[in-house]
């Protein structure tokens, strides 16, 4: 059927078209349902919805900007509408729901089927179910990675490519911006592609965002990082691994992260940008993703993986009990690790964990000795050239570094303190709980949302102190992350 295309101007982070209701029922298409939409001999699939009254005559189509910039559709053009075809994968997903493996050619078309959106955001979250659930044996995770990194686009840099990344789940531990101009100040190459965040208040990629562009294009990243030898950006905007965005969307929603698939996504990532050098962070802990035991089996997973795909990658193992640093959202972590870069630290151990994290780096890659790479760290660190070069990273981002004073005058302008009432020593803060607080309040969206903790676990709280600020953009959310608060009680203390 040829209908006439209309354009709403808006993302939708997939394509969506809007049909007339009565021109679904000629179709014969529903609401989530798969067309296709042809301009020639370009075409792509989209799922759809429908509307009833004046919005859309029955002879139009209104289309997402993904439908837009995939066809380069102008308002008022006929675009050639029909039914998709079910895709074969959806049997490959029913056969992993039935606990049996698949083969590589079957993992490719899942993988291949999400990138080019043949399958609706319910039958994606039917295939993480089902790796969550079920599992996936070495041969699996392996084609898995293949899969998201040839359906990708790759990079190429000159020199020795490195790369960090953490598993996640621990409130804060915005060691990023600190670890790689510490790295890149050293000459080692470090396009980092960041994630955003899946269960935790904020993620890198929504960190620098607070202060740079982290949506950039290949060429650009390119541009960048052979001008200043590193990037800070988010990996969604590359076509690097694509299938592992459009799966993180679905975890983040069902808050799963199957460890297939946490194998599959960070090391398709780290393959896409050309590492060679990769150092893997676990945290662990009693609220951490992993348990120490857990932890132990993934650097074993991570390391046997790494070295089939050739790569030089090391994990560490980090304590992950409670946040690492005071801020906890957007504008309150990079407040944190511009704090550490500048020298006027009130975030001991931020800072320790990064020159941990750097120096490791540093041995991994061979610029520093054995056993001397957090000392080489330190003193880069301390000599200014980490925050020099963290500078131009952002300017090169098309950022500004902010000063500290101006990224608190950002910060959410509803704000709650929890006050002591009265002299008790902190047991616990437990991270899930405080992210989800942090979340409530409105971060990583707002960036001047989220937590500022003023003491952490083992320190001793007086009558009257301020235990932690909440901001919110919203009265109503922060009185919502209040009232969060106050039920699941984050944080654990003994009266003395």
């Amino acid at each position: 059927m040829r209908l006439k295309v209309k354009i709403l101007r808006f993302l939708a982070g997939r394509p969506i078209a809007i049909l007339n209701y009565n021109t679904a029922i000629k179709i014969n298409v529903h609401v989530n349902e798969r067309i296709t939409i042809m301009d020639g001999h370009k075409g792509i699939i989209s799922v759809i919805d429908t509307s009833k009254g004046g919005f859309l005559k029955s002879d139009e189509i209104a289309v997402s900007n993904e439908i837009v910039s995939a066809l380069g559709l102008r308002e008022d053009e006929f675009v050639e509408v029909g039914i998709a075809e079910k895709p074969e994968s959806t049997a490959f997903i029913k056969k992993k729901m039935d606990g049996l493996r698949l083969s590589q050619g079957e993992i490719f078309c899942i993988i291949q089927d999400i990138v080019n959106n043949a399958l609706t955001e319910a039958e994606i979250a039917y295939f993480v179910a089902a790796v969550y659930k079920n599992g996936m044996n070495d041969e699996e995770i392996k084609n898995l990675i293949e899969a998201m990194v040839n359906t990708g686009t790759s990079l190429k840099f000159k020199g020795k490519v490195v790369d960090k990344h953490s598993i996640g789940g621990i409130a804060a531990n915005r060691t990023t911006p600190i670890v790689i101009p510490i790295c890149a100040s050293a000459g080692l190459i470090m396009p980092k592609t960041s994630s955003r965040a899946i269960t935790s208040a904020a993620g890198t990629a929504d960190v620098i965002e607070s202060i740079a562009k982290v949506e950039l294009s290949a060429e650009q990243i390119e541009k960048i990082v052979h001008k200043v030898g590193a990037c800070m950006v988010w990996g969604g905007s590359l076509g690097l691994s694509p299938a592992d965005d459009k799966l993180i969307q679905v975890e983040k929603v069902m808050n799963l992260d199957p460890k297939a698939q946490l194998l599959a996504s960070v090391l398709s990532k780290k393959i896409s940008v050309g590492s060679k050098y990769v150092l893997i962070d676990i945290p662990y802990g009693k609220s951490a993703k992993v348990s120490l035991k857990e932890g132990h089996q993934l650097k074993k997973d991570f390391e046997k993986f790494g070295k089939k795909f050739g790569l030089k990658l090391k994990c560490v193992l980090t304590v992950g009990n409670q946040p690492i640093g005071n801020g906890i959202g957007p504008l309150l972590e990079i407040r944190d690790a511009i704090q550490v870069l500048q020298g006027t630290c009130s975030v001991p151990d931020l800072e320790d964990k990064a020159v941990y994290l750097a120096g490791e780096i540093l041995e991994l890659s061979e610029k520093a000795k054995k056993g001397k790479g957090s000392e080489m760290a330190r003193q880069i660190l301390k000599s200014g050239k980490a925050f020099e070069k963290f500078k131009e990273i952002i300017e090169a981002q098309e950022g500004k570094v902010p000063t500290i004073e101006e990224i608190s005058s950002m910060l959410g302008k509803f704000r709650h303190d929890i006050i002591a009432d009265f002299n008790f020593k902190i047991k616990s803060i437990d991270n899930k709980k405080i992210n989800l607080v942090g979340r409530i309040a409105g971060s990583p969206m707002d960036k001047g949302a989220g937590i500022y903790l003023y003491k952490h676990t083992g320190e001793l709280v007086e009558r009257g102190d301020k235990v932690i600020t909440i901001y919110s953009e919203s009265e109503a959310r922060l009185k919502n992350a209040l009232g969060v608060y106050n039920k699941t009680k984050p944080i654990e203390y003994k009266a003395f």
